[in-house]
């Protein structure tokens, strides 16, 4: 029910008032609107601010954090420092948390890492930057290279040599990504101040994408462009359109929109060029960048996720250039998951690049050149057309026949390769029982070797080889109970961190202590694994259940930090943590994997049930009079189905659906990946099948919906679109359920922005707290 306020009606009879009595009424009421208008205006601001409608001119922005400046600055470990102890972790916290990733050795000696690292302001997130961070690993001198702006990004860097570093930012004058050269002195640990970078390029458009030959001759890089147009005349097309006016699209094909963002014909091309440095040491091109892509209708890197570092590659000599496409010159792009490697050669520039994976018609990426061999390279690949969730299998090409599969009985699927300098053995990154694990396959030549696995806990991921060490590299790792951190692998029984920017915060918040694993007896009497996360109170006192159902649905609850769902926000809160790996899930084996196919409401139904009851079971502290079930996306489909099933539904006292599947038949006409609604129904189109698309469709059994429940969508999500989430709102408010919509119109399916995040939280654990009490 909405309230008005400040809406005063006078009854008839009081027009028979005093005059006097009239003025001074009208007076207090004046002083009394006026007092309402003060304190809407920030909330009025606020609201035009987060309302991005296209037709509407947006009020003027208000004034953002000042200049960083040596006394506006506190990095986080300098902020926490100052604050007091003993506070229960919160999403505000998880948010100021520094974000360090893509750690790279000195080229030459490797006694330096150079890495990334993204932090906001503190202590109001008014603005984040990021930026390029040097440190010793001989004396753990830590030395931060570009100036912190706000607003300001770097990113994609790559060390030419010992003292030149190319790196993408938005610190162009323009605001736009370019390209710029980092000039380190002979002595970093002594810098006094931040290095001002040189501005090597200066295009119209973004420089979306960098990659780097490892000699420093020739570089790739990408923008969106128009298939057929140069970046200059994309730029002029871009700004006759908007300065048109017209909102009009017009579509041919799919897709019409992807991910988060409408299709309107700009894509991400690779350009390839050679580089050389000038008298003055700047690093120039010497020649124009060739467009590999010119004249086609398709995107490298591949979106909306794929990126230059894993999906290009160059040649031991650099003249070769390999990149993964999607073949979407049609409307099958939005029905096919096939993916190709195709490599163009610089000593041919006129020639067509060469496909060398278009036999499969699955998905073939992430190619890898050897550092040594100007013809090898490793990839990998799926063997199952229309279904991204396949095994990846790894794969050797070496130009002379067909690809040969490398460790063809395994049934874990790689996902990610890095190659050490021996051209012989290869760091594979595997998800294994919800971790991300490391294993090193120390000769992919001989058919007796056989990978090891050289890191088990947490998720370590991002490796980076030695210059000289064979054995020695540096990545992220990350856990339930740490945030990523930058680590050095010497070898199995020496591992350390390198950085420690989050110690401060972390020194300063309470947690659960405990982050472990269980199993069960599940569907099909086979061992079904979840997680525990205790509940920051200990297991003293009864606790509050949020029992976690994660998305995918061919993915699973790991042991990994997370930004948007966090275990330990959760704990923190007094809640303990459930969360079920079911049968669907991945890093258990590729049959554990398809077993869901077709099975949406039965075999992750039946877990979670079992699941919750042998939860309950082993954790006595857990009160099952005060639970409530959270999920998204498939989490948010299982919600939803759950809901129409009392004899799950009434085993909680709430549910929170975060952009779930609401209609699986109106879902499989309206989402824009049509595999995933096609291959998890059995294969079928909703026309061809629609019983396929009604078993498990939650809208059936609306009728049984009883139990509270918080329904949370993003407007600009196109994967689950938010009509899915209106509906499921309308259906309970329409049988009277107490239920709240939180509609986020500027998110996609995840909730990035800071400030949504934290509304996000507040509103998901007000409505918990009103239900759990």
């Amino acid at each position: 029910m909405t309230s008005r306020s400040g809406n005063y009606i006078l009854p008839e009879d009081d027009k028979r008032m005093s005059k006097a009595k009239s003025k001074t009424f009208l007076i207090s009421a004046a002083f009394f609107l006026l007092g309402v208008v003060v304190i809407l205006i920030p909330a009025l601001v606020l609201i035009l601010r987060k309302v991005n409608c296209p037709d509407t001119p947006s009020p003027p922005a208000p004034p953002g954090p000042p200049a960083w400046n040596g006394s506006d600055y506190l990095s986080n470990s300098d902020y926490y420092s100052q604050l007091p102890g003993g506070n229960a972790f919160t999403q505000l916290d998880n948010l100021r948390l520094d974000r360090l990733s893509s750690p790279r050795f000195d080229p030459v000696d490797g006694k330096a890492v150079i890495y990334l690292r993204r932090q906001y302001h503190m202590p109001d997130l008014k603005g984040s930057s990021t930026t390029l961070h040097w440190i010793s690993l001989e004396t753990n001198k830590s030395v931060q290279l570009t100036r912190p702006i706000w607003g300001t990004s770097d990113q994609q860097f790559y060390w030419i040599d010992k003292k030149t570093i190319l790196f993408l930012s938005n610190r162009a004058s323009s605001g736009l990504n370019q390209l710029f050269q980092l000039d380190l002195p002979d002595d970093v640990s002594a810098l006094g101040n931040f290095i001002e970078p040189t501005q090597i390029t200066d295009y119209p458009l973004d420089i979306d994408n960098l990659l780097v030959n490892r000699q420093g001759t020739r570089l790739a890089f990408s923008c969106q462009v128009f298939s057929n147009l140069t970046i200059r005349q994309t730029a002029d097309r871009l700004a006759a359109n908007k300065a048109s006016g017209s909102l009009v699209y017009k579509f041919d094909k799919l897709f019409i929109r992807h991910w988060d963002e409408y299709m309107l014909g700009p894509r991400h091309h690779p350009f390839v060029v050679s580089i050389q440095r000038q008298a003055n040491g700047i690093m120039n091109f010497t020649d124009t960048p060739v467009d590999v892509l010119f004249n086609v209708d398709s995107d490298s890197p591949t979106r909306p996720f794929g990126d230059g570092k894993t999906q290009w590659s160059f040649s031991a000599s650099g003249k070769k250039f390999a990149f993964t496409r999607q073949h979407d010159e049609t409307s099958e792009v939005a029905w096919s998951t096939n993916l190709d490697i195709f490599v163009y050669d610089s000593a041919q520039p006129t020639a067509q690049p060469a496909c060398i994976t278009c036999d499969n018609k699955a998905a073939d990426t992430d190619p890898s050149y050897s550092p040594t061999d100007e013809n090898v390279l490793v990839y990998r690949a799926q063997a199952v057309p229309g279904y991204e969730s396949d095994q990846f299998k790894l794969k050797l090409y070496d130009g002379t026949g067909p690809a040969k599969t490398l460790l063809d009985n395994w049934d874990r699927s790689i996902q990610a390769v890095a190659w050490p300098l021996d051209h012989q053995s290869l760091y594979l990154e595997i998800g294994e029982e919800a971790r991300n694990v490391i294993y090193k396959f120390p000769n992919f030549t001989s058919p007796s070797s056989l990978p090891t696995r050289i890191l088990s806990t947490g998720s370590s991921h991002d490796v980076n080889n030695h210059p000289i060490n064979n054995d020695m590299f540096v990545f992220v790792h990350d856990r339930i109970s740490a945030p990523p951190n930058i680590y050095l692998f010497s070898s199995v029984e020496s591992v350390r961190p390198v950085t420690n920017h989050n110690d401060n915060l972390l020194a300063k918040v309470r947690m659960g202590k405990t982050a472990e694993t269980f199993n069960f007896t599940g569907a099909n009497n086979e061992s079904v694994w979840g997680w525990h996360v205790e509940s920051v109170n200990g297991q003293g006192a009864k606790a509050p259940l949020a029992f976690l159902i994660h998305g995918g649905p061919q993915s699973s609850w790991y042991d990994a930090w997370s930004y948007r769902w966090n275990y330990q926000v959760f704990a923190s809160k007094g809640y303990a943590v459930i969360a079920i790996n079911f049968h669907g899930s991945d890093s258990y084996g590729q049959k554990f994997t398809d077993s869901i196919t077709g099975q949406y409401g039965t075999l992750p139904f039946e877990d979670l049930k079992l699941g919750l009851t042998a939860a309950i079971n082993k954790y006595t502290y857990i009160d099952d009079k005060r639970t409530a079930a959270l999920g998204a996306s498939y989490g948010g489909f299982m919600i939803n189905w759950i809901a129409g099933h009392p004899e799950m539904s009434t085993r909680f006292n709430t549910l929170v659906c975060h952009d779930g599947l609401f209609d699986m038949r109106g879902m499989g006409y309206s989402t824009e990946e049509l595999w995933f609604s096609e291959h998890d129904a059995g294969g079928f189109t909703p026309y061809e099948n629609s019983t396929a698309f009604e078993q498990f469709n939650p809208v059936n059994h609306v009728a049984n919906w009883s139990q509270p429940m918080l329904v949370i969508h993003g407007g600009r999500d196109y994967r689950v679109p938010d009509t899915q989430g209106i509906s499921a709102f309308t259906a309970l408010q329409r049988r009277n359920i107490p239920s709240r919509m939180l509609y986020l119109p500027n998110e996609n399916h995840w909730t990035l922005n800071p400030f949504n995040s934290l509304i996000w939280y507040q509103e998901v654990f007000d409505w918990l707290s009103r239900w759990t009490k």
